[in-house]
């Protein structure tokens, strides 16, 4: 039986997935506990990556950065460091092994004791001090202890609201009696609703459109306050990204907007800072997330215009989200660490931190993906939805999915506030791809389907003779690449586990296709075959290259994304550390890229130029390159050709406004994704 070890004076209780040092408690994830047990047990010697895996995830697949993640989150609870590896010690192309005396328990049975022989006196300091501290972990950790409360069971789905139009964000209010929701109505305009679960009579509760986001009540539910977004209504010619990307943080009386709707009241301007996630604590200051110095933090705003204050700032982490339980009087914050890992932190509204522990994903589920959970009201745990599956987040971090059929997406969970029922966004998304003739620089014709199913297809590239069609599709009930040439479509790749393709590009001198994925870069050939080219980055994309030597990527590393190279020799240069919509490689040093604001800019030989002329007009994400002009579509859907050389912008053509991206060009055709249908609608689930 597993009991507990001692390594460089931390006392480590693997049944409880915990290190001790000086009195703090840390939870590590279950299989990270379990990395360290593998390599106690063989102390001083080198166990290699198979055996590890093998032993700890056992018949599960997942990819050699688990482990890695694994072992670098171990060197940090146990004051050690990749570069001094005094404790765990990395033999390349072998393993790892654990360098530091190993100490068992008495009560341990495997491995034997060797130190049993010592005197008395030598054993009871050590047993006494494993006691106590035991002792104090228990106090440590009993309020973050797995709740006793029955495990969550979901058995009827009822749809709350079925207009023609995408409603979501969903949320109870604190008695329980509304349900107040958005209802999309074009890219720039929404509505706020609310129905009555009783009567099911649904009012409109904002005189005018907007984009809203992050609802929140106020303790008295006598307010309703959410950011508001109104830059659509006078969007400059000249694109300013501190205003398309801005949010106010708003207000209505919610008793008097049920009567009649009301025109929201500004509690805190977006301005000096951008605001995200607003989370109402008392009857006059807000908790959110504030940018502060390229760096998100938590921070406390005060609606009688006090001075912001930080309740909650790590370097050490990219933090991305925020929620707060009245019931429970604790917010919860959410981020990466530098390791890539995701971890947990619960604080009071003071700021005071309480808990702070790594999540433990399923090995089924991307751990790299971003969610966004909420509070259950009766019980230490969140809740959140991704994809087509519910999932458990206790306070202790570890997460267990959560058994319901469901047949579409589903995110944005509540908890109602006096029962288990749960509301939730639910929703499918078909697009197609399209294509539209090109001939002598003109646009000549309508556009016809080229690949189509009931679900989403995007990221279309035709390979060099145009003979093939690569893209991503849902259509066999997950992310796969897929081939069309002149046939019927077959599937290329067999991604399974929590790996999925996030996009492709064909190699340039022959029918091989670059595929990256969330955890890797491969080369396929037409059959299926291929060939893995990095696994150990966090991959954000692969883009057009014009070179036969060079491939262009993106990967985030430590919340900060590097765009690079990488030529035959497998040797990785990084040209810039910058979030990207798209780019391109003109020349070994020279690229064009969109930034994530959607501005253009040139890079040549380490210089960054901003492309003035395009910038001037406001952009969908992408764009593609041919013969020295860059072809993308604004924001109104106006297609426009540039041409790098003479820097002049030409517009094209209107295009239908179901366009979303350009997705590719050859000699006589434009490809683009066109979305079909979205249905967005908001469930009670019980």
């Amino acid at each position: 039986m597993r009991q507990k070890i001692i390594i460089n004076e931390r006392v480590i209780d693997t049944a409880r997935n915990q290190i001790t040092y000086k009195n703090q408690p840390q939870i590590l994830p279950p299989k990270v506990i379990a990395v360290l047990y593998c390599l106690a047990k063989r102390q001083g010697q080198v166990v290699s990556h198979d055996e590890m895996i093998n032993e700890v995830w056992k018949s599960v697949v997942v990819s050699p950065n688990s482990l890695q993640r694994a072992i670098a989150e171990l060197r940090k609870a146990l004051g050690d460091d990749g570069k001094a590896q005094a404790i765990i010690k990395t033999h390349s192309k072998q393993g790892y092994s654990l360098e530091a005396a190993v100490l068992w328990s008495e009560q341990q049975t495997e491995p034997a004791i060797k130190a049993h022989t010592h005197a008395k006196k030598a054993t009871k300091p050590v047993l006494f001090l494993a006691i106590v501290l035991f002792i104090i972990s228990l106090i440590g950790v009993f309020y973050f202890a797995k709740p006793q409360s029955e495990t969550l069971e979901f058995t009827q789905l009822t749809s709350l609201t079925a207009s023609d139009v995408q409603e979501g964000a969903g949320v109870f209010s604190p008695d329980g009696k509304y349900l107040v929701f958005y209802r999309h109505l074009a890219s720039c305009e929404s509505e706020l609703w609310a129905k009555n679960l009783a009567s099911e009579q649904s009012m409109k509760l904002t005189l005018s459109g907007a984009k809203f986001t992050g609802f929140t009540f106020s303790p008295d539910g006598e307010k309703l306050g959410f950011l508001q977004n109104r830059a659509c209504e006078h969007e400059p010619n000249e694109y300013q990204s501190t205003i398309k990307n801005c949010w106010d943080l708003v207000a209505i009386n919610f008793a008097e907007a049920l009567k009649s709707p009301q025109t929201p009241h500004v509690l805190k301007a977006c301005k000096p800072t951008k605001m995200y996630h607003p989370q109402w604590l008392t009857s006059d200051s807000f908790a959110t997330l504030d940018l502060q110095n390229n760096q998100l933090r938590v921070a406390l705003h005060n609606i009688n215009n006090h001075p912001v204050a930080t309740l909650f700032e790590d370097k050490n982490l990219h933090l991305y989200v925020l929620r707060y339980s009245p019931t429970h009087q604790l917010l919860a914050v959410i981020g990466f660490n530098k390791e890539g890992g995701q971890v947990l932190s619960l604080l009071k509204p003071t700021g005071e931190l309480v808990a702070q522990n790594i999540i433990d994903f399923p090995a089924s589920f991307d751990g790299s993906s971003r969610i966004y959970p909420n509070f259950d009201p009766d019980s230490k745990r969140l809740l959140y939805g991704s994809g087509k599956s519910l999932f458990e987040l206790d306070f202790d971090g570890s997460v267990k999915p959560i058994t319901l059929p469901l047949y579409q997406d589903i995110y944005s969970i509540n908890f109602h506030p006096h029962t288990n029922a749960i509301v939730g966004t639910y929703g499918t998304y078909d697009s197609d791809l399209i294509t539209m003739p090109y001939v002598d620089g003109q646009v000549l014709g309508e556009s016809k389907p080229s690949v189509r199913s009931t679900r989403r297809e995007a990221q279309g590239k035709w390979s060099q003779n145009t003979a093939h069609l690569a893209f991503i599709s849902e259509r066999s009930g997950r992310k796969q690449v897929w081939l069309s040439s002149g046939g019927e479509p077959r599937r290329l790749t067999q991604f399974n586990g929590a790996e999925y393709p996030l996009s492709v590009e064909w190699r340039a001198d022959e029918n091989k296709l670059y595929v990256a994925t969330n955890q890797g870069l491969y080369l396929f050939d037409l059959t299926g075959n291929y060939k893995s080219l990095l696994s150990e980055k966090r991959f954000v994309g692969v883009y057009q290259s014009n070179l036969l030597t060079h491939t262009l990527l993106a990967y985030e590393e430590k919340a900060i994304v590097h765009l690079s190279t990488r030529n035959e020799e497998g040797e990785i240069e990084n040209l810039l550390k910058v979030a990207i919509q798209d780019a391109v490689l003109l020349k070994p040093h020279e690229l064009v890229y969109q930034d994530s604001n959607g501005q253009f800019w040139h890079l040549n030989q380490g210089q960054v130029v901003a492309l003035a002329l395009l910038n001037q007009h406001t952009h969908k994400a992408g764009f593609v390159e041919r013969d020295g002009s860059l072809f993308g579509l604004t924001k109104s859907n106006m297609l426009w050709r540039y041409n790098l050389k003479e820097h002049t912008y030409q517009v094209l053509k209107q295009v239908d406004n179901g366009i979303t991206s350009i997705s590719d060009i050859n000699d006589t055709q434009l490809l683009f994704v066109k979305r079909i249908s979205q249905k967005k609608e908001i469930v009670l689930i019980e």
